[in-house]
């Protein structure tokens, strides 16, 4: 399994090649790097959110293990500098983002994710969530004073022991929302939700169900 985030480099140039953050064979599926001319000129690499670099050499090879290394922290000295090259780039970012418990400041998202969005655990002061997530967004123990959430997720909401207050949730949600153990006073639901809807542990007076619901409610 690929550690996030994940990549291709070439050993000679240093070229730098992402695509699906998650995945060597999705980059290189999407990529075409497998029908690359010179296929065996694409290594793989790991830039891990603690800092840790890893680049995978062969013995034939120009520069060593340690020199791509050295090379590629040259380049982007901190994780979130990588990252928000990332995230800049112009090149599809596939598949979903696992960022739980990650430093995030100084990150800046992408506007849109295909995929699903972790970020559960992590301080979200000063951070903007995509517009637009096609997966579902995983909140659960965050503070989300301040925090603007998407108008409209394709997947599920996992809000889990959040403080609502001053939150103004989505307004569609294809899949489940779990609000357990959450104050619902003066919070309105979304006007629709495709999954279920757990409710365990909150008050419930005065709470109204979305018309367009279709599925169960876990009290």
């Amino acid at each position: 399994m690929c550690q996030f985030a994940s990549g291709f480099f070439k050993p000679d140039t240093m070229e730098v090649k992402i695509a699906d953050l998650n995945s060597h064979s999705e980059t290189a599926r999407i990529l075409g790097l497998i029908d690359d001319e010179t296929p065996n000129a694409w290594r793989e690499f790991h830039y891990v959110p603690t800092g840790e670099i890893q680049c995978r050499t062969l013995p034939q090879d120009q520069h060593s293990r340690r020199e791509c290394e050295d090379a590629v922290r040259a380049r982007w000295p901190r994780f979130v500098e990588f990252l928000n090259w990332c995230f800049g780039e112009d090149s599809y970012i596939g598949g979903s983002l696992d960022l739980r418990g990650c430093d995030l400041k100084g990150v800046k998202l992408p506007e849109s994710i295909g995929g699903s969005l972790y970020l559960s655990g992590c301080d979200l002061k000063g951070v903007n969530l995509p517009e637009s997530i096609g997966g579902s967004l995983d909140l659960s123990g965050c503070d989300l004073k301040g925090v603007k959430l998407p108008e409209s997720i394709g997947g599920s909401l996992d809000l889990r022991g959040c403080d609502l207050k001053g939150v103004k949730l989505p307004e569609s949600i294809g899949g489940s929302l779990d609000l357990s153990g959450c104050d619902l006073k003066g919070v309105n639901l979304p006007e629709s939700i495709g999954g279920w809807l757990d409710l365990s542990g909150c008050d419930l007076k005065g709470v109204n169900i979305p018309e367009r619901f279709y599925g169960q409610i876990v009290r």
